[in-house]
């Protein structure tokens, strides 16, 4: 639909890329359906409406299609057999950092007060 719709428009896959500031690649990538090859495949859905409303697809049929693909693809992946996917890790360098930094100043601290002392 949305390569239908671009070529029905006169439009590059540059110059829509361009009007969408995306990667160059990414145009081709989503007309093609493989989210997979995009840097963050989750985002999938936002890139298929951007790029409809820039090629003024009618966006309740567009995402409708969208679904339907996607519940077609969670089908086929789950019939085959997947390695277990390892938990999603959050970073949780807020609370080192906090106590890094203050036992740097409590070193520095005491450093001062010891060189006050040897003097």
């Amino acid at each position: 639909m949305l390569k239908t719709a671009r070529e029905h428009q006169q439009i590059s896959r540059r110059e829509a890329a361009d009007r969408l500031n995306w990667m160059p690649g990414y145009v081709a990538i989503v007309e093609q359906d493989n989210y997979m090859a995009l840097r963050r495949p989750s985002f999938a859905r936002g890139y298929v409406k951007a790029f409809g409303r820039l090629v003024e697809l009618d966006e309740v049929q567009l995402m409708s299609a969208f679904d339907a693909l996607m519940r077609a693809d969670d089908t086929v992946s789950t019939d085959t057999v997947k390695a277990p996917r390892s938990p999603l890790q959050l970073q949780k360098t807020g609370v080192g950092v906090v106590v890094g930094l203050g036992l740097l100043f409590l070193i520095i601290v005491a450093l001062w007060w010891l060189r006050g002392y040897i003097s």
